[in-house]
């Protein structure tokens, strides 16, 4: 609790000192951004449930996440986003959005955002809690998001696709990434085994960690027919041991390309007593697309086909995954 008073006050001290600022900002705005009667009943109920109320379609955006970024472009919104975090980096236009801070809460400069007199701040719901109540007491306009699976990401894109005036196109873009998915799991239903490939996925490598039930990338690889060996724990992303992965023995190993620098994969096949694991010993470990299995985005599904030609080589062609799309152990 005292941490959280440390916090809240780190971020209401700079940002109360803004409220002037802010406020005569949006006084010079209002003749050009007056709420229609009919707009102002209508709501939405973000993450933390927080109504957020769907007003003229916002303008100037600022994303603090990777995924959230990929999402606006893919809705078209590119041009709108005017501050994003310094690990957005896709499409390759999002290189040239002014930074707002690196994404965590203590890195985010509540200055440069109120600066940029955002309409609407897209936050994480369980990253950015005191940042996103001060924003309120600025009244600045944010939503509180991240998505957990596939369902909650295409409701945040339509969310969003509600306050900017996009429903069309976030319909659209809900529709091909479903029609994928469905491509996707109609190939996983063809070549799947029974009982199910044992498949171990590396988060991070020190202090090692993987992906838990409530994940979506549990979900990505549940989709693809795995058995994931880590199943019984309430933590999204936990800690494990390395006898953890040696008692689940599992048959496919899976990481990211990156953990901030690139995965080494002959690290992976020396450590103690992984010799002895069968996806080592059958030289079955595999890097998917870092960006894209470790975002809730866009391009999620082209992580789960990596997964899926990881697991079921056969597929590869019917996938279309040219084979620089992956890299496996050497022997």
């Amino acid at each position: 609790m005292n941490h959280a008073h440390r916090t809240l006050r780190f971020w209401l001290l700079p940002l109360l000192t803004l409220l002037a600022f802010a406020a005569g900002c949006r006084q010079e705005t209002s003749n050009t951004h007056e709420t229609s009667p009919s707009a102002s009943f209508q709501t939405i109920t973000d993450r933390l449930d927080r109504e957020v109320p769907v007003q003229q379609p916002a303008q100037r955006i600022i994303s603090l996440s990777p995924a959230t970024t990929e999402l606006l472009f893919a809705l078209g919104l590119g041009d709108s986003v005017v501050g994003a975090t310094k690990h957005c980096n896709f499409p390759p236009a999002a290189l040239e959005i002014p930074r707002v801070g690196g994404g965590t809460l203590e890195s985010i400069s509540a200055e440069v955002i109120v600066a940029a007199q955002p309409d609407l701040v897209l936050c994480k719901w369980d990253y950015h809690q005191p940042l996103i109540e001060s924003l309120d007491r600025l009244q600045v306009r944010s939503m509180a998001i991240g998505a957990k699976n596939l369902q909650e990401l295409f409701e945040e894109a339509r969310w969003i696709g509600k306050l900017t005036d996009r429903t069309a196109e976030a319909e659209a873009l809900v529709s091909r990434m479903q029609n994928q998915q469905q491509h996707l799991l109609n190939v996983v239903s063809r070549v799947k085994h029974d009982p199910p490939i044992r498949v171990f996925y590396e988060v991070w490598d020190d202090p090692l960690m993987t992906a838990g039930p409530d994940s979506f990338i549990d979900e990505l690889l549940t989709m693809a027919g795995l058995q994931n060996i880590v199943s019984d724990t309430a933590v999204r992303y936990p800690r494990i041991s390395s006898e953890t992965v040696l008692q689940g023995d599992p048959q496919l190993i899976l990481a990211p390309t990156t953990h901030f620098e690139t995965v080494d994969l002959a690290e992976i096949r020396s450590r103690p007593g992984w010799d002895l694991i069968t996806a080592v010993t059958n030289q079955r470990i595999y890097l998917i697309s870092g960006d894209e299995i470790s975002r809730c985005g866009p391009r999620v599904l082209d992580a789960l086909a990596e997964i899926i030609v990881a697991a079921y080589p056969e597929t590869r062609e019917d996938l279309q995954l040219d084979a620089t799309d992956q890299t496996k152990v050497a022997p």
